[in-house]
Parts: structure tokens; C-alpha cells; sequence
């Protein structure tokens, strides 16, 4: 083990505890687990860290970014090549030599490769918050090990936590790994080695305690801390360019940096300076926009398809709901109709009270697939509620709660590109259109 952490404590700095705890869980000559949830903030070292312990084992393993697959087969295929060393080729036009067109043929391939090889084998899934849309593969890969027969070890890596993939349903837990974010003091030390060439190393240490003493509350991503550190510098150091004041100089250098830290504060995660972020009029409207507010909403697939569900509910009449959801209904005649009055559409006068078995019944109409109606929505809409998204009406009545949808209709929009879903096409204001 101290090897191990000799070994890679010279890349990977303030991590030692980490790599000797991670070490410990697949360590040689020892049972690998039934698989491994290894979680923690963004930018905490998670990936490195497990690809350079199972490199630094030589077993035999795969790294998949579950964001790059979209089926999977494809999926299937990478983690088949990566364990074999195999290389696409052109002249075989770049197809893989496996055909794995399921689970089952995925793991018969498995077994075939390494029927005599006890050694341990390591997948990892990086990203695996995009494996939930995937419910049934998920769980399969969670019992990789009991299907195959053999010793390998899935390791799904994410920035979110467990109850985040199976709130509902109760799955058996193996082990859960946290990495825990950097300290201020590690985060100073990390951004110590990307210092500008030429600068004294004091002078930069004395600038990031006074940048992180701004940022780090707001921000633990090392990766934007790295970023934003390298554009104040500039700023940092332009007294001193001036010739207003020497490097010496603290309080003089703070004052003038100060209310630049605090402006880019507000746009750290969008990869622009204050400056940009004053000069890109499109920008600024982009931050504040309901794209941004509706796209930062973490909700399971069958929360959004609700919440579609709650918006047509509350801006659709309820004598339309048969022609626009129902299967088979024949078109109605457009009538040439005049009106001396100028139509206000249903989506600017606000929503209207819906009840619960209205939406319930919308709900099953949009979603393709057949759903557990007890497990999986009736369960989201308390929580919509706590967001804010939905509001329940009038006094609770067990039997026929009603609710009303709060969200406006940009918002509803980017819920339904999101989930691919066609929502002008199911609101009554765009019928004839």
C-alpha cells in the first residue's frame, strides 16, 4: 500500500488518505467488492484517483464515460475492447470484432474471454448519473459480479449522491466511497503549481489567500477556482505594472482588487471575467434567463414529464382534453370565424386550478411507456411542491386534491426539450396554428 501512495502522491497531491482508504477496497489477493459507489464534489480527484490505483495494480480494467455511449450496445462493445486491448482498425472500417446486442451477450462474452482467468477485473462507469434514464441496466450492472460468476467489480463514479439514483426503491448497498472536497489550504496548494512562469512563489502564495479567501466559500470546483485564479492575476498585478505601487504592497494591491473579485464572483461558473461578462449584452440576459433557472433544476425523468403533465393541465380547457391526448380522435372542421375581439391566449392569462386525476390521466397519455403509478409519481408531486413548482388549491381534500402549476411557459419549454417532448403541439393556444 505505502508503495502505492509513494508512488502516486508525486501527481496526486493532498490525497494520501484517500488512495491508502481506496487501496484498502481492491488491494491484491484480496475479494473485490460487489461493486463500488464512489461519490464526492466535483473536481475532487475521483477519476484520477481510482484510474491510478487499478493502472498502478495492472489489472485488467475499463474507464467508460457513460455521456460518450448513448446505446448499449456501443457501451458494451468499448468495455470488451478496452479489456482485450483491442484497437478498431481501418481497414476493418473501424468495426468492433464483438457482437453484443444485450446484457446477456455482454456477459456470455465475458465469460468466454476470461473462463480461466481469476484475476480481478475493474469497470469503471464514469458520469453514471446519465445510467438512470436506465433504470433496468443500472440494477443489472449493480449485480455484474452475481451474473457473471466472476470477479470483476463495477465502480460507478458521480458527483451525486446515492438517493439521488433510487430514492423509492431500496437497493442493497455494497460500499459507498466519498471523496471529500479540497481544503482551502490543500486548494492553495494545488493552484500553487499553475503560478505564471516568472513569478515569486511568495508573491503568488500571499495573491491565492486572498483570492480564495473570496471564492472558496462559493466555489470548491477546482477546476473553475484554477480558471478564475488565472484571470485576477492580471488585474492583481496591474498597479504594480503601473508603477502605482510595489509588490510589497498588500493593502494597496487589495483595494484594487477587491471589487473585481466580488464582480466575477457573481459569474464564476459561466468562463468569463466581469469585463466579458459587461461587454456581452447577450450574455448577461443569458444568466438571468429562466433557460439557466430551468436547466439547474435536478429532477428524475418522470418529475419532468409531471410537471409537462401539471402545465397542460393548467393551461388547456378540460373540454379539449379529449381531442389532444386521446388516441384515434377524429379532427374536428376548422370554422371560418371572425371575432371583433382580440383573442388572449390561455397562456398569458395564467394557470388554472387543476384536479390531481386530471393530470394523472395527461400524465400516462405523454409518457410512452408503462409506468408504476404508486412508485414513481405520486411520490415526485410532494416534492414539486416543496420547489415551488406546483401549488396545491383550496383546503386538502384526500379524495380529489387539486393543484396549480407555477412554472411559466419558457420554463415549461426547456423541461420539454430536454426531454424531447413536443409541448406546442399539446397546447390548446396552438392548435390552429
Amino acid at each position: 500500500m505505502e508503495e502505492c501512495v509513494e508512488a502516486l502522491g508525486k501527481t496526486i497531491i493532498c490525497r494520501d488518505n484517500i488512495i491508502r482508504r481506496f487501496y484498502s477496497l481492491i488491494a491484491p489477493n484480496e475479494p473485490l467488492p460487489e461493486f463500488i459507489f464512489a461519490y464526492g464534489h466535483i473536481a475532487s480527484g475521483k477519476s484520477l484517483i481510482i484510474q491510478s490505483i487499478v493502472n498502478h495494480l495492472k489489472y485488467k480494467y475499463s474507464v467508460i464515460n457513460c455521456v460518450d455511449h448513448l446505446t448499449n450496445k456501443h457501451m458494451f462493445e468499448d468495455i470488451l475492447m478496452d479489456l482485450t486491448d483491442i484497437n478498431l482498425k481501418s481497414e476493418d472500417n473501424f468495426k468492433s470484432p464483438f457482437k453484443v446486442d444485450s446484457l446477456m451477450d455482454f456477459i456470455l462474452q465475458l465469460r468466454f474471454l476470461f473462463t480461466n482467468d481469476d484475476d480481478p477485473i475493474i469497470i469503471i462507469f464514469d458520469k453514471c448519473e446519465y445510467l438512470r434514464d436506465k433504470p433496468i441496466l443500472f440494477r443489472s450492472l449493480l449485480r455484474l459480479r452475481e451474473l457473471s460468476e466472476m470477479n470483476v467489480c463495477p465502480i460507478f463514479v458521480t458527483d451525486l449522491t446515492w438517493d439521488k439514483f433510487f430514492s423509492i426503491i431500496k437497493i442493497k448497498m455494497s460500499i459507498k466511497f466519498y471523496f471529500p472536497p479540497y481544503t482551502q489550504q490543500e486548494t492553495a496548494r494545488i493552484l500553487l503549481f499553475y503560478k505564471p512562469k516568472g513569478c515569486d512563489e511568495t508573491f503568488y502564495k500571499n495573491y491565492l489567500n486572498l483570492f480564495l479567501s473570496v471564492f472558496y466559500r462559493f466555489c470548491r470546483d477546482l477546476n473553475e477556482l484554477r480558471y478564475m485564479a488565472s484571470i485576477n492575476f492580471e488585474k492583481y498585478i496591474e498597479p504594480i505594472t503601473d508603477g502605482k505601487c510595489t509588490s510589497d504592497d498588500n493593502k494597496s494591491l487589495w483595494l484594487n482588487v477587491v471589487n473585481v473579485f466580488k464582480k466575477n464572483l457573481e459569474v464564476i461558473y459561466l468562463r468569463v471575467s466581469s469585463d466579458d461578462f459587461v461587454q456581452n449584452e447577450q450574455l448577461s440576459n443569458e444568466i438571468g434567463s429562466i433557460t439557466k433557472l430551468a436547466q439547474s433544476f435536478e429532477l428524475p425523468i418522470y418529475a419532468k414529464y409531471i410537471l409537462i403533465a401539471s402545465f397542460l393541465a393548467s393551461y388547456n380547457p378540460v373540454k379539449e382534453d379529449k381531442y389532444l391526448f386521446m388516441k384515434g380522435t377524429k379532427k374536428r372542421r376548422k370554422r371560418a370565424h371572425v371575432s371583433m375581439k382580440k383573442q388572449v391566449l390561455n397562456t398569458q392569462t395564467g394557470p388554472k386550478t387543476f384536479p390531481f386525476q386530471r393530470m394523472l390521466s395527461i400524465f400516462c397519455c405523454i409518457v410512452e411507456e408503462d409506468v408504476d403509478i404508486n412508485t414513481k409519481v405520486i411520490s415526485q408531486v410532494p416534492t414539486m411542491c416543496e420547489l415551488g413548482l406546483l401549488t396545491p388549491v383550496g383546503d386538502s381534500n384526500i379524495d380529489e386534491p387539486k393543484f396549480k402549476c407555477c412554472v411559466s411557459y419558457d420554463f415549461a419549454m426547456v423541461i420539454s426539450k430536454i426531454i424531447n417532448f413536443p409541448l406546442k403541439n399539446y397546447l390548446y393556444d396552438f392548435m390552429h396554428q
